[in-house]
C-alpha cells in the first residue's frame, strides 16, 4: 500500500513537472517573442527607395526682385579613416532649365545658370554660416554656384571631379586630415 502511494505520488509529481516545463516554455516564448517584437518597433525605418527632394536647404537672403525662398541641395558624404568624400548635386532646376561649368581649379569650382523669367529680377544669395564652402549668388539675371575649399580648415582638399548633371551642377569633393 505505501509503495502504491509513493507511485501515485510520484507520476503526480511527474505530470505537474511536464505542466511546469511546458507552461515555461510557452511563457518564455511569449516574452522573448515580445522583446523581438518591440526592438522590431524602436528600430528606425529608413525611407524606401532613393531620395528624390534635396536633403539640405539653404535660405534665400533677397536683397532685391523676385527671388526663390531657399535652394536645395543633395549632399552625400562617404566617410573613410582620415576624411571624406563629398558629392553635391545643386538644384539649380527650381529657378533655371540649364546650368553651365564656367570656371574650376582643385580648391574653387563655380557655375552658372541663366534665370527664369519669374526670377530675373533677382537680387540676393545664400549666406549660410554651417556650410559656408557652399555659395549662391543671385546677380544679372544668373545665378552663380560655387563650391570653395578655401574656406574649409584641413590640411588635405580638393575638388576631384565636377559636372552638369541633367542641367544641374554637381562636384564631388575630398577632403582629409
Amino acid at each position: 500500500m505505501l509503495f502504491r502511494w509513493l507511485e501515485c505520488e510520484r507520476l503526480q509529481c511527474m505530470n505537474n513537472l511536464v505542466k511546469v516545463t511546458t507552461l515555461s516554455g510557452i511563457v518564455s516564448s511569449l516574452t522573448v517573442a515580445g522583446i523581438i517584437s518591440a526592438t522590431a518597433q524602436a528600430q528606425p525605418q529608413s525611407a524606401p527607395g532613393p531620395i528624390s527632394a534635396p536633403n539640405v536647404t539653404l535660405k534665400v537672403q533677397r536683397s532685391a526682385g523676385t527671388c526663390p525662398q531657399t535652394i536645395g541641395l543633395w549632399w552625400f558624404v562617404l566617410p573613410y579613416e582620415g576624411g571624406a568624400e563629398h558629392t553635391v548635386v545643386a538644384d539649380t532646376r527650381a529657378f533655371s532649365d540649364s546650368a553651365k561649368l564656367v570656371s574650376s581649379n582643385k580648391q574653387v569650382v563655380e557655375f552658372v545658370s541663366p534665370l527664369r523669367d519669374n526670377y530675373a529680377s533677382c537680387v540676393g544669395q545664400i549666406q549660410n554660416k554651417e556650410y559656408t564652402f557652399y555659395n549662391v549668388q543671385f546677380k544679372n539675371k544668373q545665378a552663380y554656384f560655387r563650391v570653395d575649399l578655401r574656406k574649409i580648415n584641413a590640411p588635405a582638399k580638393e575638388i576631384s571631379y565636377k559636372t552638369v548633371a541633367a542641367s544641374r551642377p554637381y562636384v564631388r569633393w575630398a577632403v582629409a586630415d
